[in-house]
């Protein structure tokens, strides 16, 4: 089966294995350990366990692992604590591998070829929160040399003691276009530089050609919805670090899609592109992937909001002035970091203007309703329903997937 041909069949069966109650709200230290060993449980020792540190507070983390060939791979996800989609995706392809049980010749093949060990939630005491920073307020993904967080070390170990082939460095990123399109991430993909120079030994090349493997795989369900970063190096972020160390690594940062405010259509592209990249890193095939896929790849923009009201009335009151315009919002917080799905959603108006060439989440349209200048700030957080009042426009956002 071709890379191309696994993410089609992974596609279609996805929703058989997806862990349904797990969700962003619930992404927590304690219901992902208590899925791990539920999973482990269920595996017949397919997978082992390991706790392999704690958290400044002291919560445990621990390292999944499966497989038994020569090609180790290391996986980590929600370094950022309020990054939870990966984490949700590798507990369905833990599923997945319960549920198959050697019914899929493609699954065997890929536990005798290589070795993969996961850390699901490396920063616990962020995840507790929905907050991006340690417990202690720093940025792991900004601590790889100086390693002062325990959390930051523990990566750091488990690089050096395992020696892993490749890495996959696991994100989300806030809403961005693709390039300066109005076309909306739904992922972005970076082979990190290892140096200044932005050079491409053998160990980058081999990730940029994982990532180019990734795009062509995931465009035949999300074609022009993939960007990239910038590689600038930034020698204190893991993925350059790893890099340099001597793994090849590929960051994959889960964005965003239209009616998905939970991000189950990302979950699904995780499961989809890890499955395929570590099948492909087993089998040799990823060294057939035409590297024009990846540097190809437009960066990430800045072309899309949440929400656009299209065509709204603006005037000033009596001043007399007035002009038909559009209005941009963004979600905050965003809809998957809430803490409750009946918390009343609250937005900020982030521009006003010319959005001709914006795209957005969802649009509405203002058929010339009038809204006084007064009447709305920029970067004021207000409800979303006292701005749709204020237009008398009825408006329920997709706040439920």
């Amino acid at each position: 089966m071709t890379p191309n041909a696994l993410a089609t069949h992974l596609f279609s069966t996805y929703e058989q294995y997806r862990i349904f109650y797990l969700r962003p709200a619930n992404c927590r230290h304690r219901e992902i350990v208590a899925e791990m060993r539920e999973l482990v449980s269920r595996g017949n020792e397919l997978f082992s366990m390991n706790e392999i540190g704690k958290s400044v507070e002291g919560r445990s983390i621990y390292q999944m692992s499966f497989g038994r060939g020569q090609k180790k791979i290391l996986l980590w996800s929600q370094m950022h604590g309020d990054e939870s989609t990966a984490t949700l995706g590798l507990m369905d392809v833990f599923n997945m591998l319960v549920e198959d049980q050697g019914k899929e010749s493609w699954i065997s093949e890929m536990l005798e070829q290589t070795t993969v060990f996961v850390i699901p939630m490396l920063n616990p005491d962020g995840a507790e929160r929905i907050q991006r920073h340690t417990s202690v307020q720093i940025d792991m993904n900004r601590d790889a040399r100086e390693l002062i967080t325990p959390e930051a070390r523990i990566l750091r170990e488990a690089q050096r003691r395992l020696k892993p082939s490749f890495g996959f460095n696991l994100h989300d990123q806030v809403l961005s276009s693709v390039g300066v399109t109005p076309k909306v991430a739904a992922l972005s993909l970076l082979a990190p530089a290892l140096d200044e120079k932005r050079s491409t030994p053998p160990v980058r090349l081999r990730a940029m050609r994982i990532a180019a493997l990734i795009t062509r795989a995931l465009s035949q369900f999300i074609g022009g919805h993939i960007a990239t970063y910038d590689d600038a190096f930034e020698p204190r972020a893991f993925g350059d670090g790893m890099q340099s160390w001597g793994t090849s690594t590929v960051l994959i940062e889960s964005g965003h899609w239209p009616g998905d405010p939970d991000k189950l259509f990302i979950r699904k592209l995780n499961y989809i592109a890890l499955l395929t990249a570590i099948r492909a890193i087993g089998n040799g095939s990823y060294q057939d992937t035409e590297m024009d896929w990846y540097r190809q790849l437009l960066p990430n923009g800045r072309m899309i909001y949440d929400i656009i009201i299209r065509g709204v009335e603006l005037h000033n009151g009596s001043g007399g002035w007035s002009a038909r315009t559009d209005v941009a919002l963004m979600y905050d917080p965003p809809l998957h970091k809430r803490s409750s799905k009946d918390e009343a959603p609250a937005v900020r108006c982030v521009e006003i203007g010319d959005l001709s060439f914006h795209g957005a989440l969802e649009e509405v349209d203002g058929g010339g309703r009038r809204l006084g200048a007064s009447h709305i700030s920029l970067d004021a957080v207000v409800p979303l329903s006292s701005v749709m009042d204020a237009l008398q426009i009825h408006f329920t956002p997709n706040v439920h997937s």
